[in-house]
């Protein structure tokens, strides 16, 4: 459930909220298309989420014991969301830590996109119409036999592949981190399945 689907159903409080993130935000990145992009797309899957709860709370048969915990998340998640936005006005005016911090997110969350298309995208097998379904390039790869220069280059990029996402596991550790230690919200990283974003 996103919040282009459920705007008609929003509290207006809310989707001002959501429109003045999107005003901070640009001033962050001085109004740059690009950047403005990236960072729309950091912080919309954690509205996306509240908007769900919101839409779960209007529910008719919601059990107290559930209405309770929403609402105390809700709250939890209004408190965050306004020391974000001091970080943001902050990193609006001032090239300080706050500046930085906003910048090293967009640029963590591009190469983060790029990353995951390059490893997990390119590779993939797309349907072609022009192609019999008997082509070669739908039958599956074969791999190479052992110990032949192929079997260590395959092995190699494993072993790249897997220390790549070690480090990204644990940068996404350092930003949780810090978001409950200064009880803020640093965005979400999220890509839909199957389609290439081809982020600049």
């Amino acid at each position: 459930m996103t919040l282009r689907h459920t705007n008609a159903s929003l509290p207006t409080e809310f989707r001002s909220l959501y429109r003045l993130f999107l005003r901070a935000n640009s001033a962050v990145v001085l109004h740059h298309s690009p950047s403005k992009t990236q960072v729309r797309r950091l912080w919309r899957p954690v509205f996306d989420e509240a908007a769900f709860k919101i839409h779960r709370l209007q529910h008719p048969d919601i059990c107290s014991t559930e209405r309770t915990n929403i609402v105390q998340w809700l709250y939890t998640w209004h408190k965050r969301v306004d020391h974000t936005l001091s970080l943001l006005a902050t990193a609006a005016v001032s090239r300080g830590l706050a500046h930085k911090i906003t910048r090293n997110l967009k640029w963590l969350r591009r190469n983060h996109v790029l990353w995951v298309e390059k490893l997990y995208y390119s590779h993939k097998p797309f349907w072609r119409p022009q192609l019999p379904r008997t082509s070669a390039q739908y039958q599956p790869y074969s791999l190479p036999a052992p110990g032949t220069r192929p079997d260590h280059t395959l092995r190699r990029n494993r072993k790249m592949r897997l220390f790549d996402e070690q480090c990204s596991n644990a940068i996404g550790e350092v930003v949780k981190m810090a978001e409950g230690r200064h009880d803020i919200i640093l965005g979400r990283l999220q890509l839909k399945r199957w389609q290439h974003e081809w982020s600049s």
